[in-house]
């Protein structure tokens, strides 16, 4: 710089000193990889909002209000519960009965005429989502959950109650298929779910209370470090600092809030906060299945150099079972479950195998894969057998499930010597010509049973 003098400097364009200041534009991709490794490994928890709900209706909330004022010829065209509630000609029209609004909209939602919307549907079919917190009261979200898992859905819900609120019993309980209703569940009675502004005020205070038993105290210390997933939640200024700082405390910006509109002053606040923000939900949702779909693809040509630690499930097998794992591999995976099993003719190697026996120890279900095979073979020397004496060591410890033999039909487990302690668990049975994601079903029914 030296060279150019003051002359120089004004004859010459910023562009033509510095090139082109791309140095300045806003890069998301490091952001869209944190996000994506966080769905990978099972931290992201999508909170669900009205907004994103229903097909051609912005939101069911205000739907149920204009329904209901119309039905009571309210002309004030009131924009939440509360307004509606306090109306003049409401009240006049249900003598003055605050509670009569509850009754109302159980009575409109009872008969499930509302069906999930595409988008939302398409995001819950991404199987590394199997909890969900919804902030409507709205049965919506269930129902979407419902046509996915099954019987294996469990229903949570917070009402505000200490003697009634569900919490969930430890980490691992985010694994399971849930839909937590952070603000109560239609159905119940009067203030046990959020309508007016009163409800919220409440409500958000229990989250925010200090007291365990005003909220969930196992989910709530869940929250804190998991990645929120904010989707639909449209709420006005204020009101959704408070939700947001509710379930973040410590831990401020660890989330990504998709939204459609929003106060811009919010926008600002959360990106202090660092929170990933993105206009356009649904462009939203079609990035994290497009970039998931890419990003597990890669995955698959590289995960097998390594053994993986923290997994969901650890496939044991013989090489001559090697067709039979790889369609156990892809069914469960394809179920949203984090899977290990080698692909390699491993030898007693003292690094690999301690590599092995820790992910042994760390994972959540041990799967041993016993065929005719295993008969076979019982008289030779084989690594997985080295991975049942690990095993069987960890479930002794566990206290719960811990090994889910998968037999083949006429197994016998005397003939193949197999340990005493593996033959104490209750097999699930397969025939050569199964399809493999029936069996994997199997699997996680046993497995969400803890």
């Amino acid at each position: 710089m030296d060279n150019l003098d003051n002359n120089m400097m004004d004859s010459l364009s910023f562009g033509e000193i510095f090139g082109d200041p791309t140095i300045f534009e806003s890069d998301d991709e490091p952001l869209w990889d944190k996000l994506i490794q966080q769905v990978i490994d099972g931290n992201v928890i999508p909170v669900i909002g009205a907004d994103l709900l229903i097909d051609n209706v912005s939101n069911p909330h205000k739907f149920i209000i204009d329904f209901l004022a119309k039905g009571f010829r309210i002309t004030s065209n009131p924009n939440s519960f509360s307004e509606l509630v306090y109306d003049p000609d409401y009240m006049k029209a249900n003598k003055n009965k605050e509670d009569a609004i509850y009754y109302q909209v159980n009575k409109i939602l009872a008969s499930n005429k509302f069906a999930p919307s595409e988008r939302l549907k398409r995001l819950l079919s991404i199987r590394q989502f199997p909890f969900v917190i919804s902030t409507s009261f709205t049965p919506i979200v269930e129902q979407a959950m419902q046509a996915i898992w099954k019987d294996e859905l469990r229903v949570m819900r917070f009402n505000n109650n200490p003697s009634e609120n569900n919490d969930i019993k430890s980490g691992t309980d985010l694994r399971k298929p849930t839909v937590y209703y952070m603000f109560g569940k239609v159905g119940e009675g009067a203030h046990k779910y959020v309508l007016t502004d009163t409800d919220m005020l409440e409500f958000v205070s229990s989250w925010l209370s200090n007291a365990d038993r005003a909220r969930p105290k196992n989910l709530y210390n869940e929250l804190k470090d998991k990645y929120l997933l904010m989707l639909g939640n449209n709420y006005s200024n204020w009101l959704f600092r408070f939700i947001w700082f509710s379930m973040r405390k410590s831990n401020m910006g660890h989330g990504m809030l998709a939204y459609d509109q929003l106060d811009e002053s919010l926008i600002h606040f959360l990106e202090r906060a660092e929170t990933f923000t993105k206009q356009n939900t649904s462009d939203v949702i079609d990035q994290i299945m497009t970039r998931l779909d890419k990003k597990l693809k890669e995955n698959e040509l590289t995960k097998f150099d390594r053994p993986e630690d923290n997994t969901d499930v650890f496939i044991s097998y013989s090489r001559s079972d090697s067709e039979v794992a790889e369609k156990l591999y892809a069914a469960l995976s394809a179920q949203g479950k984090r899977v290990w099993y080698d692909r390699q003719n491993l030898t007693d190697g003292g690094n690999f195998m301690e590599e092995i026996r820790k992910a042994i120890r760390t994972t959540k279900y041990f799967v041993p894969i016993l065929s005719n095979h295993i008969t076979q073979e019982k008289d030779e020397s084989h690594v997985y057998r080295n991975e049942w004496a690990q095993a069987i060591e960890v479930a002794i410890s566990m206290g719960r499930t811990f090994i889910i033999p998968l037999a083949e039909q006429g197994f016998d487990f005397y003939r193949a010597a197999i340990p005493e302690k593996l033959q104490q668990h209750n097999a699930i049975f397969f025939n050569g010509d199964d399809d493999m994601s029936a069996v994997a079903e199997k699997i996680i029914h046993n497995m969400n049973q803890d």
